[in-house]
């Protein structure tokens, strides 16, 4: 009987700590979701230079309008041809990266 209290009050000590290690998939996904933004907002910070130059070319050597170069600049997100996008090598998209792979491999 003693050993039955106790395995009932380590088991109601303990289950605070085990449920608070398990995520649920509202929380997995709501933390993907956080993660990919701050990959896309390195990414974005990353691509402004580019993003100027693209513009800059638009207006320079090609006389389009100021609304059609701005659209054209704000449209450019680093894809290469025949190559994957340009800065998901930062550190934070390579934390999303290994956050997603994580979960795949669980799942």
């Amino acid at each position: 009987m003693q050993l039955l209290r106790f395995t009932i009050l380590t088991l109601f000590i303990s289950m605070p700590a085990i449920c608070n290690g398990l995520e649920s998939d509202d929380d997995r996904r709501h933390k993907q979701a956080e993660l990919d933004y701050a990959c896309e907002e390195a990414r974005q910070i990353a691509l402004a230079p580019r993003k100027l130059a693209v513009y800059q070319e638009c207006i320079d050597k090609f006389k389009k309008e100021v609304e059609y170069c701005e659209k054209q600049a704000d449209d450019y997100n680093g894809t290469r041809v025949n190559g994957s996008p340009l800065f998901y090598d930062l550190p934070e998209c390579e934390v999303a990266f290994e956050n997603r792979s994580k979960y795949r491999k669980a799942d």
